[in-house]
């Protein structure tokens, strides 16, 4: 396959510039898997080896019908002008497969010598339906909505297409990632290092597969250790990765040596000094992998860094959130979590200032209690608050309590409870 530039420029394409594409190349060609999903950022070239590259493959090696989804009609015809038509034209061994009959080429549609179709379409009820595909690549995933044209999601439908064709069937999706995080006191789980945090669109599919990140080992003679590198083992300050086990802080110059001794490694599975993966990998028939900006070939550490620093900047003087949230999605290629205002409350925050106290126990400072009860069909919920001199106000949280509702509405038991002084406050009815 030829890459032309949009200079012009023809270069041979070669595993070596993005290493990274060459596992989930592999497994769009195997028979294990039914899927392969794509999580990274801008400038990683996965684009170029996942849909061009396989599609190069399909043409040269494996003639099959296929369909590239493109998030927009415009879209569609834009990539089939400067990726596919270009790549064809430039490539002799793949130009001689197209169709020599006029009518069998356009823009949205190409015909081949063996007869396989490639469509270059766009994601609508029309386009998903109603075809068999024997593969299925989606392109800037996150770009789409979740659900089209009330049919559900594009990856969903996709898949369906490529079910006629069992083990050979292939679905692709990939994209940087464009969607908030759900859940934004979610932390990470102690036995799942490689899980995405709960949100939409493409990491949720990655988080269904496998799970692979990529790995670097550290170039230390004395550490040899396995990292991820992510924006926790970046120094913004000095632009610069380093090794989270050393601390040694790690020259852009290595860069490519690191990348092209990379390893991708599945959720459950660890590598040691010597290389050797070990450990049991999830069982699942989708391959997903998920990158961060500071392996992308193509973007430089320095680049990733001013331009996060500028985003912050913005952030501070708009209070904009807009040009953070772009820079982290497409530049670092991790889902954004929105920043709350300082005047907004976390849910978790709360629950870490929580004060461990014993039950029925009044804590020092209180002075009165009060107590409240709402009525619901079927039970009753009841809260208590303390008050203290400063004026502050402690919520224990709600309980509730299974009763009817004529019974609730006339009846509360009295309680008594020891402050720290042992001095004895009740609750009564008002």
């Amino acid at each position: 396959m030829k890459v032309v530039g949009g200079d012009g420029t023809v270069r041979d394409w070669s595993p070596d510039a993005t290493p990274y594409m060459t596992e989930p190349l592999d497994c769009m060609g195997s028979r294990r898997y039914d899927a392969v999903i794509f999580v990274g950022p801008a400038r990683t070239g996965k684009t170029n080896a996942l849909v061009d590259g396989y599609v190069a493959y399909k043409i040269e090696c494996d003639p099959g019908d296929g369909l590239i989804v493109q998030i927009s009609e415009d879209k569609a015809r834009e990539f089939s002008k400067k990726r596919i038509d270009r790549m064809l034209a430039y490539s002799p061994k793949l130009n001689a497969r197209l169709s020599p009959r006029g009518h069998d080429n356009n823009v949205h549609d190409k015909t081949f010598r063996a007869g396989n179709y490639l469509g270059i379409k766009w994601p609508s009820k029309n386009v998903l339906a109603s075809s068999d595909y024997q593969f299925v690549l989606i392109t800037d995933y996150d770009r789409i909505e979740d659900d089209v044209d009330g049919e559900g999601s594009a990856f969903l439908m996709g898949s369906k297409r490529t079910q006629t064709f069992g083990s050979t069937g292939m679905t692709l999706a990939e994209s940087s990632p464009g969607r908030l995080i759900t859940n934004e006191d979610w932390r990470q789980p102690d036995g799942e290092p490689h899980m995405a945090p709960p949100t939409s669109g493409i990491l949720d599919l990655y988080n269904q597969g496998d799970r692979r990140r990529w790995f670097w080992q550290c170039p230390q003679s004395s550490c040899r250790r396995w990292f991820m590198p992510v924006l926790e083992t970046f120094n913004l300050g000095s632009a610069v990765a380093f090794c989270p086990h050393c601390s040694v802080e790690i020259d852009p110059r290595e860069k490519r040596a690191l990348n092209l001794n990379g390893r991708w490694v599945p959720e459950g599975q660890s590598l040691t000094v010597d290389g050797e993966l070990i450990g049991t990998p999830r069982k699942t028939r989708i391959a997903s992998f998920w990158m961060e900006g500071p392996a992308a070939a193509f973007q430089t550490w320095r680049s990733l860094a001013d331009k996060l620093a500028r985003a912050e900047e913005t952030y501070q003087l708009t209070d904009s959130q807009q040009s953070l949230q772009t820079v982290i999605n497409t530049d670092w290629g991790r889902p954004y979590k929105f920043r709350r205002a300082t005047t907004q409350r976390s849910s978790q925050r709360l629950l870490d200032r929580a004060e461990q106290i014993e039950h029925r126990t009044v804590p020092a400072g209180v002075r009165f209690l009060t107590a409240s009860v709402d009525v619901q069909g079927g039970r009753i919920a009841a809260s208590s608050c303390r008050f203290t001199d400063g004026g502050r106000i402690a919520r224990p949280g709600w309980s509730t309590a299974s009763t009817s509702r004529k019974t609730a509405g006339r009846t509360m038991i009295a309680r008594r409870v020891r402050s720290a002084r042992q001095r004895s406050l009740r609750i009564g009815t008002c």
